[in-house]
């Protein structure tokens, strides 16, 4: 592959830094009301365009990138996020059952509903994903710290665009408590560190499911 702009360790740094500015600025002003829906729209397309530039620009496969290949990090990533999704599920629940959310006023509910659950397992699944894409680029000691500076994503976006937007909850939920988003932030970050350990475990041994080609 010739090397082109995108493949300077500069260029490709300015275009992570837009795609991440568009990105958070888009889901901010998906908060602040319909007026600004349609700029919000636009930075976000912005955004998922310098993410996929990123993304082609870059060589992939075993070849290149080692046992812990694109499609390696995605199937990782996928089931790294369900797992750390009916985790941090769990987690929850005992945080209702135990009434530490009640003590702090935060009104989250124990019971998990057929349909909520399947969303909370495809959601962990989607950003599970994006986690393994992501996952070489992010800085970390180790696979656990890298998926819990990614687990900020998910936990901006719940509470400044799922929360405000689609539940009317105001921004940081705070109509189900004003420290709700300590929660947030907790319940996301357990998530990361699992999903990041169970990516990173594609790489830690020669016992590991892509620690070699599938036999012909």
């Amino acid at each position: 592959m010739s090397e082109g702009d995108v493949s300077r360790p500069g260029s490709a740094f300015l275009w992570r830094a837009g795609a991440l500015a568009s990105g958070a600025t888009g889901l901010f002003l998906l908060t602040t009301g319909a007026e600004s829906l349609s700029i919000a729209v636009l930075l976000l397309v912005v955004a998922l365009a310098a993410a996929g530039v990123l993304l082609g620009g870059g060589a992939h496969g075993p070849a290149v990138e080692g046992r812990l290949d694109l499609s390696a990090r995605l199937g990782l990533g996928l089931l790294g996020g369900v797992l750390a999704a009916v985790v941090s599920a769990a987690a929850r629940t005992v945080l209702v059952e135990i009434g530490l959310t009640g003590a702090l006023g935060v009104d989250l509910s124990a019971a998990w509903g057929g349909p909520e659950f399947l969303s909370h397992l495809g959601s962990g699944a989607v950003w599970g994903m994006v986690l393994g894409i992501l996952y070489r680029d992010l800085p970390g000691a180790s696979p656990g710290a890298r998926g819990a500076l990614f687990s900020l994503a998910p936990a901006l976006y719940l509470l400044l665009k799922v929360y405000p937007v689609d539940r009317d909850l105001g921004v940081f939920g705070v109509g189900l408590g004003a420290l709700t988003f300590v929660f947030v932030f907790l319940l996301n970050l357990l998530w990361g560190t699992i999903a990041g350990a169970i990516i990173g475990w594609g790489e830690a041994g020669d016992e590991t499911p892509v620690a070699r080609p599938i036999d012909a």
